[in-house]
Formats: structure tokens, C-alpha cells, sequence
């Protein structure tokens, strides 16, 4: 079975715009646009949303599912990760950095995105009490670089994923049909409810839980069983493709009226608003999965977007993202540290120096994840394969390829 080469070619992008949201020049023209990048998170959520449901299907007549499933995901996921998280502290403690280890088992345990306090308030405000948090005592997530311990903020969504994981195998694996739709939709419903009570303006830290983001990955689901419905004769490919280009239409007209109704062109973060928080990070979810299906059942038939996403640069991009997506920003504050000390602190509001020690870090960030996908990962990929091997699907029956996933 081949790999959808169209959704490599999402995830390139995916990764492009997280990149340059945390690369961005402060002040120029293109600085709004760019730091949009952080939907690119949501991309790789509904890609993995997708491809996740669609091999845990696949698996559900195996004899030891669970152990294929989380033996394949540990040996994809953990080695580079780990990795990056020594490379990190190391880096901290050779800058004479103050590091919280409190924090880094956190990560190392893929608990980052868990967020009891954050879960505390919503209940709180839905049983109409008093918060016990004030304003001041919320922490926003945030990246203060040039320090290398804050890099680790960034795998928030990884912890995301992985705790995605643990949740959903036994849903699929195990659930019945009405349990796996009632699960995979009621998300959808449920996450605004939650990322509204826990909002507090100006701040945006249910952006960052698990159980306010859970909708961005079960959007993925559910559009992995509209094609699991196509393929077994419960829906027709004519409603299928008109439902899926209505959504898309629908969601991306929904998604620009509520970003600009919330300042999106006069610099704001839209994320700091309530509007956008509780439905405009569900419209995105459904936007990204709708996408992400679109481009799977259309691979190869969508002209110049089907050749720029199949081309070999922009596949190679995608398949090493998710290494980039770890190391990006370690090797940006090495540079910046740099950029400081060759000329001084001034040199951070220098937009032409910002730029080129962000084009520079892009740079040395891909080649580095190059590096590890031929020397590091697949090694481990082949034993992966030979272990664990995946369960073959015909190509009609959900195009996945366990392998293509990051």
C-alpha cells in the first residue's frame, strides 16, 4: 500500500507555519499573517486524528491490537523525542540556565498538556462559583526565548497526542459503532463548552490541555469514518463529496468572519477571545479534517495543489516534520544567543538580522531533522516494521500507511 503523498505535503505545511510563527520578525507587515503559523498545529491534529483512527480499524480483528498499536507509536515517537528533551536540558545547563526538573518530568512523562487547574476553574464557573484563581495567578504558556529550558514549552501538543493515544485506542479497539461515533462526535460538542469556562482574557491556556483540545483530534476521527462508511456501502461517494466540499466552504467562510470579527488584520492574537476560543478552534478542526480527507480521496486529481503536495521537496519536508517540530526551537535560541553575543542585545530589534537568524535556524533545523530521519529513525522504523509489522489494507479501504505518521 502506497502512502498518500498529498498528506506529507500537509504536514510540510504544517510545520512551514509553525516555523514561521515562532521565527516571525516582531514588526513588519508580514508579522500578522506569519504568526497564524500556530494553526499548523491543528493541521498535524486532525492529520493524526485520521490516519490514528484508520489504523486502529484496521487492527481491530488482529490478535494482540493494543500491543501492535502502542509498541508501533513508542518506537516512532519516543527515541527522537527523548533525544531532543536530553539535547535540551544539556543545552540549559551548559548556558548556566536554572532548570525546573519538575517540569522536564512532566514532559518526559507526556503530561504537559494536562491542566488539573485549568479543568478546576471550568467546574468551578459551570456550578456558578467563585474561581479560586485570580487573574494573576493563571500562567500563560508562553515561549520567552533566548533560554533554552523554555523550549520545552512547545511539546504541549505532543503530550496532546500522546495522551490522545491512550484515550482512543480502547474506544476503537473495543468500542461498538454507536460507542466509536458517539465518541468521536461528542467532542466536537463538548470542547467549546469547556474552552469557554475555562477562558480568561487576555490569556489563551486552554489552547494548551488536552481536554479542551481533544475536539482537533476526534475531528480527524470523523472524517476517518465518513471514508470507513464509503468504503463498507453506508454512504455514497456523491454525498460524501458534496457533504465534504459544503464543509469546507462552510467552515473556512465561518472561520474568516469570526477571525476578523475578533482583529485578526489589526494584530490581534484571536486566541485571547472568547468567541474564537470556543468556536473558532472547533471550526478550525473540522476545516483541517475536512481537508485532510479531501486530499486523501482526491489524491492525484487536484492539479497544481496535487503536484505541489506530491513534489519530492515538499514530501521530504513532511516526513521529517516531526523532528523539526522538536529541535526547532533549541537550534533557533542557539542562534539568537549568538546573534547576542557577535552584537549585542541590540541587535533583537533588527529586523534584517531577526530575519536571517530565522532563515538560518529553518535552515540548519531541516537538515539536522534530515540527519536523524537516515541515521535515527529509520533504523528504528525497519525494526518497527519487522516487530510489529502493520496491518496491509487494500487501497480502497482507508489509504494509510502507519509509517507516514509523525
Amino acid at each position: 500500500m502506497g502512502r498518500i503523498k498529498e498528506l506529507d505535503g500537509l504536514r510540510a505545511i504544517a510545520i512551514l507555519g509553525v516555523l514561521a510563527s515562532h521565527f516571525v520578525p516582531p514588526n513588519t507587515r508580514l508579522t500578522n499573517l506569519l504568526q497564524l503559523g500556530w494553526t499548523g498545529v491543528d493541521l498535524f491534529f486532525a492529520i493524526s486524528g485520521f490516519l490514528i483512527t484508520g489504523i486502529l480499524i484496521g487492527l481491530r480483528q488482529k490478535e494482540t491490537p493494543f500491543r501492535t498499536f502502542y509498541w508501533r507509536r513508542t518506537l516512532r515517537i519516543f527515541p527522537p523525542y527523548y533525544l531532543a528533551l536530553v539535547l535540551i536540558v544539556a543545552l540549559a545547563l551548559v548556558n548556566a540556565e536554572r532548570v525546573h526538573y519538575r517540569d522536564v518530568a512532566r514532559d518526559a512523562l507526556f503530561l504537559s498538556s494536562s491542566t488539573p487547574s485549568l479543568i478546576k476553574l471550568a467546574v468551578q464557573r459551570l456550578l456558578f462559583q467563585m474561581p479560586s484563581s485570580s487573574l494573576a495567578e493563571l500562567k500563560h504558556s508562553d515561549y520567552p526565548l533566548p533560554h533554552f529550558r523554555d523550549c520545552l514549552g512547545v511539546y504541549w501538543s505532543l503530550s496532546v497526542e500522546e495522551l490522545f493515544y491512550l484515550v482512543w485506542a480502547p474506544i476503537i479497539l473495543k468500542g461498538s459503532r454507536r460507542v466509536i461515533l458517539l465518541c468521536s462526535v461528542a467532542p466536537l460538542l463538548v470542547c467549546p463548552v469547556l474552552r469557554g469556562l475555562a477562558h480568561t482574557t487576555p490569556l489563551y491556556d486552554e489552547s494548551f490541555g488536552f481536554v479542551f483540545r481533544f475536539d482537533s483530534l476526534a475531528a480527524g476521527g470523523c472524517v476517518a469514518l465518513l471514508q470507513w462508511g464509503l468504503d463498507h456501502g453506508y454512504l455514497t461517494r456523491k454525498v460524501v463529496d458534496r457533504g465534504l466540499t459544503l464543509i469546507i466552504v462552510a467552515s473556512s467562510l465561518g472561520l474568516f468572519v469570526l477571525a476578523r470579527i475578533n482583529g485578526v488584520w489589526r494584530g490581534m492574537d484571536v486566541r485571547t477571545q472568547l468567541s474564537f476560543s470556543m468556536f473558532g478552534v472547533s471550526l478550525l478542526a473540522v476545516f483541517c479534517a475536512s481537508l485532510v480527507l479531501a486530499f486523501a480521496r482526491w489524491s492525484g486529481e487536484l492539479g497544481i495543489l496535487s503536484y505541489v503536495l506530491r513534489s519530492k521537496s515538499v514530501v521530504y519536508v513532511g516526513t521529517i516534520s516531526y523532528t523539526v517540530y522538536l529541535i526547532h526551537l533549541p537550534i533557533y535560541v542557539a542562534f539568537k544567543l549568538i546573534v547576542l553575543r557577535l552584537f549585542g542585545p541590540g541587535a533583537i530589534a533588527s529586523v534584517g538580522l531577526a530575519t536571517l537568524t530565522g532563515v538560518l535556524a529553518a535552515t540548519c533545523t531541516i537538515l539536522l531533522a534530515g540527519l536523524s530521519w537516515r541515521c535515527i529513525e529509520t533504523p528504528i522504523l525497519r525494526l518497527k516494521e519487522k516487530r510489529f509489522p502493520g496491518v496491509a489494507e487494500k487501497r480502497s479501504t482507508l489509504p494509510i500507511m502507519e509509517a507516514a505518521i509523525t
